[in-house]
Order: C-alpha cells, then structure tokens, then sequence
C-alpha cells in the first residue's frame, strides 16, 4: 500500500481568489520603499496640486494594468543622490517581480522604473 499524504484526502476548495488592485499596490509600494537607493515614490502627475495632496497616498508614482493573472507595472521613484541609478532601478524591477510573483502568485510581465528625480535623504543629511 503506498504512503498516504496528509492532503491526499482533503478535497481541492471551489471557488476563486480576487486580489484587490490596493492589495498589489500596497506590496509594489511596500517593496520599492525597502529598496536601497530609493528615497520615495515619484508623483504619476506632474500638477503641483495633485502632487501635495497625493503625498501619503500609497499609490503615488505607482500605476498598475492587470490583465487575468499578469501585471504590467509602471513606477516613479526619486533616487538618493550619489547611488548608480541604472542600478538602483534594475534593483527595483527585479525585486517587485521577486515579491509580486512570490506574495500574490500572479505574473509580472513588465517593470518600467521612471527616476524622476534626486535627492538627499533626511538619513545622510543628519550626517552630513
């Protein structure tokens, strides 16, 4: 008699999983922050106004197009001044694909990673 796993008589659940479009833009904002060389996310609009009353939105600089199981993700950081920027950025691309595919099981077709600017963190101004 073969082994029996424990699964083996649990049946599989019907249903479905939607996951919220908040949910995915709040692990891309949440992972983008613990990048290194990333200060904040970037404004998607370029109007003052939007820009100072977005400030702690945590969609701010991230848009996101989900088609079934798959994601495109188009992003705007600020960069910390002095950091290889190029490098920064494929840093990002390459951690939001790792997290996204890993956390929400969905496919990450495309990472776009706009630096929208540079700047001194409050961190290495202290120091300076």
């Amino acid at each position: 008699m073969p082994p029996v796993s424990p699964t083996d008589d649990i049946p599989e659940p019907t249903g479905r999983v939607e996951i919220a479009e908040s949910a995915i833009v709040a692990v891309i904002h949440e992972t983008v922050l613990s990048c290194y060389g990333v200060v904040e996310l970037g404004p998607n609009n370029r109007s003052a106004l939007v820009r100072r009353l977005r400030r702690n939105d945590p969609s701010r600089g991230i848009e996101i197009s989900v088609t079934d199981d798959h994601l495109e993700i188009e992003l705007s950081i600020v960069a910390e001044y002095g950091t290889p920027i190029f490098t920064v950025a494929q840093n990002v691309m390459q951690a939001i694909k790792f997290q996204v595919e890993n956390t929400l099981n969905m496919t990450v077709d495309r990472v776009n990673v706009n630096v929208d600017g540079i700047r001194v963190s409050p961190a290495a101004e202290k120091t300076a």
